[in-house]
């Protein structure tokens, strides 16, 4: 008689769930003490820059200088006030000698005003003001506007009144005379723009326009460095030699249409559905997105770095409050995916860290969701804030990796969304201003989907960059460090969770 050999079972969840809770945390501690280090090194740096100010300070107190009088000091305020704990720069904001007092106030509540008065939605002519020399990329931008239903007409002189509803000057450094601040869009589109010294009366202009649209996105750091906030400036690519060509026109996610369609929209001339219709023949048939900010060089470098995969860089939409954009730019997607008749996007953000083992995991557990299609809404990458009443539905094994099923999910740096989620995320209202419950991924928590999560995380969260969506002030963003407590103390709970799920499943039924 043939011996059968019993069937060999599967390992124990248990061992399994532990083995994977000591590979992540190992690596967790390995990223903290790479971060203490680099806290070690800024410490240093600022207290050489600290020692600078006040030997400067000195030199000056000697002289007997006036504070409010002395640009030097100036410079040196604007410096401490980056130097400080952000309390302490809001009070500094507010003294005579720093930046805050010479100008307009911030950026964003201007902007605010303005979207609330309606004037910028009424927006029907706009004229674009540009020297001969750009004469031909003006006419190709002009083509592109008017292509959004707006009347667009191209001056080589500065009309001597200004009855537009809005002016773009391009290489506004050829023109002594500039329109009004609230109606005007300054176009930086030649390699000279920022050449010489920066001076006060440049520093006016580009701040107090309504937007700063940079052809060169390597000179935005440069912009940045000088005072203007991200949120008033915009990538639009153009060169002086661009031509309007309406067979072969650019229409990758970082081209002239769509980049330009993009800026308009989030300074809030054009609305959703001109946004939409101006942007439907962008390509976005990648099997993968990374969204991105042009506008936020440090984190686009390392959104370039994470095209992987045939993953496509997709820039973000733009709005005054940031959060708002990342919501508006997962309802583009979303509808872009359904559209094309597609049941499945894949996207992961410019701050996701992805570890040495992402490209052998992610194929793998693409290929477990494709197989399991109709069992899940979304997967989460990297949950990022678990509610403590979030429930573990069930718990399987994967290799080296533990896949989980939860009744609730937070956290978009990397996510797969399935047809459900796709409609849910593409029915997005951006109402309200609270953002424990009108974020994008608060709005997805409440509608009960079906969340698959893996465990150790796929991805990462890139500690060192800045964030784009929280610090009030705009000018200077706090570092994703400020989030690790929140993401580990998340972890923790997903494991106590598991833990829990497995406990029960292995206690004997009760008679």
């Amino acid at each position: 008689m043939m011996n059968v050999p019993p069937p060999q079972m599967p390992p124990p969840l248990g061992p399994q769930a532990l083995r994977a809770a000591l590979r992540h945390f190992q690596d967790r501690l390995q990223a903290q003490e790479a971060q203490f280090a680099r806290l070690q090194r800024q410490i240093r740096q600022q207290a050489a820059e600290l020692a600078e100010c006040r030997e400067a300070l000195q030199r000056s107190t000697e002289g007997k200088a006036r504070l409010s009088d002395t640009p030097a000091l100036r410079h040196m305020a604007r410096a401490l006030r980056g130097l400080l704990p952000r309390r302490w720069r809001e009070i500094l904001a507010r003294a005579p000698f720093t930046a805050a007092s010479e100008g307009a106030p911030d950026y964003r509540v201007r902007l605010r005003a303005l979207r609330a008065s309606g004037q910028l939605a009424r927006t029907r002519r706009v004229a674009l003001v540009a020297p001969a020399s750009l004469r031909r990329a003006a006419t190709a931008a002009a083509h592109i506007i008017e292509a959004m239903g707006l009347r667009c007409t191209v001056h080589s002189i500065m009309p001597t009144a200004f009855t537009d509803d809005l002016y773009l000057v391009l290489s506004p450094r050829a023109f002594a005379q500039l329109p009004p601040p609230d109606r005007r869009i300054l176009w930086l589109v030649e390699s000279g723009e920022l050449a010489g010294e920066w001076n006060a009366s440049l520093h006016a202009r580009l701040d107090g326009s309504l937007a700063v649209f940079e052809a060169l996105q390597p000179r935005i750091a440069e912009l940045q460095a000088h005072g203007l906030v991200l949120h008033q400036i915009f990538h639009v690519p153009l060169t002086p030699f661009t031509a309007p060509d309406p067979v072969r026109p650019d229409r990758s996610p970082l081209g002239l249409p769509h980049m330009l369609a993009r800026a308009l929209h989030g300074c809030g001339v054009v609305d959703d559905a001109t946004f939409e219709a101006a942007t439907a023949q962008t390509r976005l048939d990648a099997p993968a997105l990374v969204l991105c900010l042009p506008e936020a060089p440090e984190r686009f470098a390392l959104a370039r770095e994470s095209e992987r995969h045939g993953a496509l860089l997709f820039p973000g939409l733009r709005h005054v409050d940031g959060w708002k954009g990342t919501a508006l730019s997962y309802r583009y997607l979303a509808r872009r995916t359904l559209a094309a008749r597609r049941e499945r996007l894949v996207i992961w953000e410019d701050d996701a860290r992805l570890p040495a083992d992402f490209d052998t995991r992610l194929p793998a557990l693409l290929a477990r969701l494709q197989a399991q299609a109709g069992d899940w809404d979304v997967f989460s990458g990297l949950i990022t804030d678990l509610s403590p009443q979030g429930e573990v539905k069930a718990v399987h094994a994967d290799g080296a990796n533990l896949l989980i099923e939860l009744d609730t999910v937070v956290g978009m740096v990397f996510g797969v969304y399935g047809p459900k989620a796709l409609n849910a995320l593409a029915g997005y209202r951006l109402e309200g201003e609270d953002v424990m419950r009108d974020t994008i991924d608060r709005y997805l928590e409440t509608l009960e989907l079906r969340c698959w999560t893996v465990f150790p995380p796929l991805v990462g969260h890139a500690d060192h960059v800045s964030s784009t969506l929280w610090d009030p002030t705009g000018s200077r963003f706090l570092s994703n460090e400020w989030l690790n407590p929140m993401i580990d103390g998340s972890q923790f709970r997903l494991l106590e969770k598991i833990a829990e799920r497995l406990e029960g499943a292995s206690r004997p039924p009760s008679p």
